[in-house]
């Protein structure tokens, strides 16, 4: 698997370790070698080759509360933390119960200061996967409706983000704001492949694994970026790919039925009007159709965000919808006058099937064509 374990952990801890046919296990989680992970069960001691071994998972997990605020970064780690500050080239990330993590400000995608809800989510998550050419600090205004205001970051402090607009820098009360969104930037050369979840709610895609101090693991998480973590703060480590983009899959259902009749033939219509993907990333969907996928049992999200195909500039309103194992779990309507694209965020449970349903609004179906971005399985 090309993943690098050197000596991280000494103490013991209780885990369920899961193989990669599927068996489990529960054990004393001993250490974790380069080569592999050394358990011990009933008073026997085995080391697991790191190529069969799928996930290790802590079996008793303390009480805590996540903190609100979150940073993202490049690579697709996702940090909670209790505060950010910024000054020149770098960030410093404050974490509950761990390490200050400092890195280059270039690794930082977003920032999110408050809580979701499920009015302003949408709007949140839809932002995330708009393109960017420039910083993007979003304010939260009173009826629960996200502004954008655009310029270039300049520091952060707690109490506000200094931002340069065209040559005048306004200073903004983080209380007034949602977050900020930087700059699209070229993602890390690699892509961490490694999952490791703590007790505050962060996960952290390493490339690998290596040794810290006693009962320390040191999480590389590319580009020069590394962050230890106490054993103590440990909850979950996977050790398979993380990300996984449903347009470069093979769904199990897809079926077009406009409600206007084409005069063609099913089989036909649904090659040439059904749904359709570009670049293995975004799904093309025109009402009414509909497209299902198989989910393992080892993802956790579903996420992304869709809006109007740009290519549509008539028509009136379709909905998206979001169904696991038959339930809908997201809805929203949209409507060609108001290109702003929504996202979603949500848990997969023990759901094995996805579904996207794209319908009319009553209005006909012309110009009914969603681009969903970047629809995607996260573990």
């Amino acid at each position: 698997m090309g993943l690098t374990f050197a000596l991280v952990m000494a103490a013991v801890l209780q885990v369920r370790v899961t193989t990669i046919d599927g068996a489990s296990r529960d054990a004393s989680l001993i250490a974790v070698t380069e080569r592999g992970i050394q358990i011990e069960a009933r008073g026997e001691s085995e080391t697991l080759a790191l190529e069969k071994v799928l996930s290790v998972e802590r079996l008793e997990r303390p009480a805590s509360t996540s903190p609100a605020m979150r940073v993202e970064l490049f690579g697709g780690t996702r940090v909670a933390v209790t505060g950010i500050t910024a000054s020149d080239a770098n960030a410093t990330l404050a974490i509950r119960g761990q390490a200050q993590l400092i890195l280059p400000m270039k690794h930082v995608r977003w920032v999110r200061f408050r809580n979701g809800s499920p009015l302003i989510d949408p709007q949140w998550l839809g932002m995330i996967e708009k393109t960017k050419s420039t910083d993007v600090l979003v304010v939260r205004r009173a009826n629960d409706a996200l502004d954008e205001v655009q310029g270039i970051v300049k520091s952060i402090t707690s109490e506000v983000v200094s931002v340069d607009l065209d040559g005048d820098t306004l200073q903004a009360p983080i209380g007034k704001l949602e977050g900020i969104l930087f700059a699209d930037r070229t993602p890390m050369a690699d892509a961490g492949k490694i999952v490791v979840e703590d007790l505050q709610g962060s996960q952290w895609r390493a490339i690998s694994l290596a040794a810290a101090e006693p009962n320390m693991v040191s999480l590389n998480l590319g580009d020069g970026v590394t962050h230890q973590l106490s054993l103590d703060q440990l909850s979950r480590i996977e050790t398979t790919g993380s990300v996984v983009y449903l347009a470069a899959e093979a769904p199990v259902e897809s079926l077009y039925a406009p409600t206007s009749k084409l005069g063609l033939d099913d089989s036909l219509a649904n090659k040439w009007f059904g749904a359709s993907t570009s670049d293995d990333r975004d799904l093309i969907m025109r009402a009414d159709s509909h497209v299902e996928y198989r989910v393992d049992k080892s993802f956790s999200t579903i996420s992304g965000s869709a809006q109007f195909d740009p290519s549509v500039s008539a028509g009136g309103k379709c909905s998206l919808r979001i169904l696991l194992d038959g339930k809908v779990v997201w809805e929203q309507t949209f409507d060609v006058s108001e290109p702003a694209p929504r996202g979603y965020e949500l848990p997969v449970g023990t759901a094995r099937r996805l579904r996207f349903e794209v319908r009319t609004a009553g209005d006909g179906d012309l110009g009914d064509t969603l681009r969903i971005r970047q629809p995607r399985l996260v573990k």
